[in-house]
């Protein structure tokens, strides 16, 4: 009982730390987690110990230890999803020469898995681990597009939560118009929906049963997405996509499903 409160006061404090903020000090983790600072403070060492955390000396603040970069790459080694995409990412990569990200289902998110980065200098960037929603971007498109009825009306239903005001029910229905069109195209674009000159080009990748598991995406910056490049980028997307989705056990002979049903 001693050691399984131990643990779980020990992942309260894990939590604590994103990419917005990673580095704490004791004093701001104790009153995270609701916890003395000795208590939080003897948690912290043995942390420490452990390669889990480290502390800066200087600042005396924490941040994630070697042993949690050692595990993210256990991890991520491990996604077969990762493993049988990665052929078809570095092809992309070398045909469009732009980034080339890997995003995988997570509940009602999405979370990029593996990425190649643009060599040109100007470039559109994916942080491995970033956690987004699916109702924005080429990328959660696809996935929102053709996850079940049931889980498409709970996001799209939290998302325009509150009072039916006029704008909402425009951007309601935008949204739902715009999934229609990925359904029926089999492909997402977006351009500048979370970042200003950005455009993304992503298919979804299917499993054995025809489940959404996975999304291929090309990010560019806007002003090399031409129509004539999103046209391209579009299909190429689509082979790599079609390509990992029979890898990943779908049938030849499988239509990718309209999930607007």
């Amino acid at each position: 009982m001693v050691q399984t409160q131990t643990l779980a006061r020990a992942l309260a404090i894990l939590d604590c730390f994103d990419v917005d903020q990673p580095r704490l000090g004791v004093r701001e983790l104790a009153r995270q987690v609701r916890m003395s600072r000795s208590t939080v403070g003897r948690l912290l060492a043995t942390m420490c110990s452990a390669g889990v955390l480290k502390q800066d000396p200087t600042t005396r603040c924490y941040m994630m230890g070697p042993k949690v970069l050692a595990w993210s790459t256990i991890y991520t080694s491990g996604l077969d999803i990762r493993n049988r995409a990665r052929p078809a990412l570095e092809e992309l990569h070398r045909a469009t020469r732009e980034t080339i990200s890997l995003y995988i289902l997570d509940g009602d998110e999405r979370i990029c898995v593996d990425r190649i980065d643009s060599q040109e200098s100007l470039r559109m960037t994916t942080r491995v681990g970033d956690r987004l929603p699916i109702h924005i971007e080429a990328s959660g498109k696809v996935f929102l597009a053709f996850v079940s009825p049931a889980l498409r009306k709970q996001v799209v239903s939290r998302v325009y939560k509150g009072p039916s005001v006029s704008r909402k029910r425009q951007n309601r229905k935008a949204l739902l118009d715009d999934l229609k069109k990925i359904q029926a195209q089999g492909y997402a674009v977006s351009h500048g929906e979370s970042t200003a000159g950005a455009s993304c080009v992503s298919a979804p990748v299917f499993d054995a049963t025809g489940k959404p598991i996975a999304a291929i995406t090309i990010s560019g910056p806007t002003i090399r997405m031409t129509d004539d490049k999103v046209s391209e980028y579009a299909s190429r997307v689509m082979a790599a996509a079609k390509e990992v989705s029979h890898a990943m056990g779908l049938n030849g002979s499988f239509k990718i499903p309209s999930r607007g049903e």
